[in-house]
């Protein structure tokens, strides 16, 4: 059977999570999908997915080998669009992950703009506040909020995020405005357990001295939707990025409070996968987005000091489509 395509059933199982998925998409058997999988791991001598009833999961050989055919099949693609595409034409399917908070305030309502100049562009965008795996997930780019800690990823760093203590105009007039950090220890405090530091939330004054409070409350959740509405409501204050609350903070629904202290910004970085150059597609795709949020007034345009070190490209500039 051809090897290519063998590649091609394998990467589309693992982006799809099931054989029946693909089975559909070929008109085909799910017995064939397994039969097809079965004579490419024979060729190669290795396993690839441990298979159980409902699901199966990529072994480490089966993770590099995806990583290597994806890299194949996007080139041959780019291969395609570049023989049929006009010069300005930029054509395909981008496969999109982002916090679902940024990606509702920050993404979406960038898209009418980014269709209008890419026409021939299709987004799949996934949204999820936990941790998203690009290589089981098949995405080509993800933006991410916060420190990164898998240094396997390639990375651009395209803005900060400032971080703000807020609560509703109702809660402080029920519970008082707290002055100073130690006092949050007496509010309802609710905890984001996406942060890494969770309850422990950390301030400086305007001397330079840092002080770490450990907050306690009655709610805690994983969803930055969950607790954005749960300020709102009244129910108490938050430790979080602006631009998740810079309407609320237009309209009066919330508060920021502490301003007098600095609280740690947060880097906004894109990443995506080192086996997969820096495609026409991406290239385009994360310059529009850094430019329109060199213009957003809830994220700060990137310092040069503020580059990420381990940013294999380095250049504010974008990356070098090959």
């Amino acid at each position: 059977m051809d090897r290519l395509r063998l590649m091609e059933t394998f990467v589309r199982v693992v982006e799809t999570g099931n054989f029946s998925a693909v089975a559909r998409e070929e008109r085909a058997t799910q017995s064939s999908i397994s039969k097809q999988i079965q004579a490419l791991e024979t060729l190669l001598g290795a396993k690839l997915l441990v298979r159980s009833t409902r699901s199966h999961a990529l072994t480490e050989a089966g993770k590099r080998y995806y990583e290597r055919c994806r890299q194949v099949l996007d080139t041959l693609e780019e291969a395609r669009v570049e023989v049929q595409r006009t010069e300005n034409d930029i054509a395909g399917v981008l496969r999109v992950a982002a916090p679902v908070s940024f990606g509702r305030l920050h993404i979406v309502p960038r898209l009418p703009a980014f269709f209008e100049r890419y026409p021939q562009l299709k987004v799949d965008l996934q949204l999820d506040d936990g941790f998203v795996d690009l290589v089981v997930g098949g995405i080509d780019v993800a933006f991410r909020v916060g420190e990164l800690k898998d240094s396997r990823l390639i990375a651009r760093r395209i803005g900060t995020a400032h971080r703000a203590a807020l609560a509703s105009p109702a809660y402080l007039a029920r519970h008082g405005e707290p002055q100073h950090p130690r006092e949050l220890r007496e509010h309802q405090c609710i905890v984001y357990t996406g942060l890494a530091t969770m309850n422990e939330w950390s301030f400086q004054d305007e001397e330079g001295a840092q002080h770490s409070v450990r907050v306690n409350g009655h709610l805690q959740s994983n969803s930055s939707e969950a607790i954005r509405q749960a300020v709102v409501e009244g129910l108490g204050i938050c430790y979080t990025p602006q631009w998740v609350y810079g309407d609320d903070i237009r309209a009066g629904r919330v508060k920021p409070i502490l301003t007098r202290y600095r609280l740690p910004p947060l880097p906004l970085n894109v990443v995506f996968q080192p086996a997969r150059r820096p495609s026409l597609k991406i290239s385009h795709f994360v310059s529009f987005f850094a430019e329109a949020f060199a213009r957003d007034p809830d994220i700060s345009p990137m310092l040069a000091s503020e580059d990420a070190p381990h940013d294999a490209l380095g250049r504010l500039g974008g990356f070098t489509a090959r």
